[in-house]
């Protein structure tokens, strides 16, 4: 044997990433959906036996899972679902958005002309969304839901993408598993969806006259309503 060879026999197997990644998804979307409660137990052999691999890839997908808050691994019981978040993490929450959005809002309007179309097919997306909640059953419906809580996501991910600043967006994409865990904590987001409909509209119509303050003023209103109904449905009415 050659010590090239000797050099390449030496070196360890890698492993393919589809797996893992096939792994979060599949756990991400079930995290998210609201189809695991606080504190069920993520066990990794369980898991493992479940989906037919092996373990290896349930922990790695696990692990990176934690990193999002969703998940968390607790001493001597493995990894869980996060509780639920405290109305202080809550009000912290809105806070750093209302921090983090105002100067979205105020960067994307300086394109208004550019911002105006796709802000418009993000409402009409969220306008479907909430549409499809109206039906009989709609509201237990896990598919209806994730959907609509992706449509009002994607109405301020658009302002968000048009400030044209990749660390504002990243900032506050790093929030949105939090703010998952807020809907779940108060079972809310889709009951009071025809308040933030109209909030979304409001915000979209003062971006059609180009008014930048009005865009944050609306956007401010939204916010602000939105941290009072979340208090609210934390039975600590702000009031």
């Amino acid at each position: 044997m050659d010590s090239q060879s000797a050099r390449i026999d030496q070196l360890t197997p890698l492993r393919s990433r589809a797996l893992v990644d096939d792994v979060y998804d599949l756990l991400l979307d079930k995290l998210t959906s609201g189809e695991l409660a606080p504190d069920t137990a993520l066990g990794i052999d369980p898991l493992a036996r479940q989906l037919r691999i092996s373990p290896t890839p349930i922990r790695e997908a696990l692990a990176r899972l934690e990193h999002t808050g969703l998940v968390h691994r607790a001493a001597n019981r493995g990894y869980r679902v996060a509780p639920p978040l405290s109305l202080e993490q809550m009000l912290e929450l809105l806070d750093t958005r209302l921090v983090l959005e105002d100067g979205a809002i105020e960067r994307a309007m300086r394109h208004a002309e550019d911002l105006l179309p796709d802000l418009d097919a993000a409402y009409e997306e969220h306008a479907r969304a909430a549409r499809a909640l109206e039906g009989s059953g709609a509201l237990h419906d896990q598919h209806r839901i994730h959907e609509y809580y992706a449509a009002d996501w994607a109405f301020h991910q658009t302002i968000l993408d048009h400030s044209h600043n990749r660390y504002i967006s990243r900032a506050v994409n790093s929030l949105s598993f939090s703010f998952h865990r807020m809907r779940q904590t108060n079972a809310m987001g889709t009951t009071d969806a025809p308040v933030a409909l109209a909030e979304h509209a409001a915000i979209l119509n003062a971006v059609r006259t180009l008014d930048a303050a009005a865009a944050r003023e609306a956007l401010d209103v939204h916010l602000a309503s939105l941290t009072k109904r979340a208090t609210d449905a934390a039975g600590n009415p702000t009031d």
